[in-house]
């Protein structure tokens, strides 16, 4: 599984990252702190606490497909 970031200039707004795992956009974080770092560590398997459950969903779903793969 491959988890790239990309920054993002919005439109009038701050940048946002965006988050994808083998290519495929997941979610958009705000900023570079302490969420993206959750989520980071969350698929890669660490026990971390992830407050949006729409994500935590979405991530859940490819790290089961990522252990099909295998």
């Amino acid at each position: 599984m491959r988890i790239d970031t990309y920054r993002v200039k919005q439109y009038n707004s701050t940048s946002k990252t965006v988050v994808c795992i083998d290519g495929k956009p997941i979610c958009i974080v705000q900023g570079c702190g302490k969420t993206l770092s959750n989520i980071i560590s969350y698929i890669q398997g660490y026990d971390v606490k992830i407050f949006d459950g729409r994500v935590k969903k979405i991530i859940d779903k490819y790290k089961e497909e990522s252990e099909v793969k295998l």
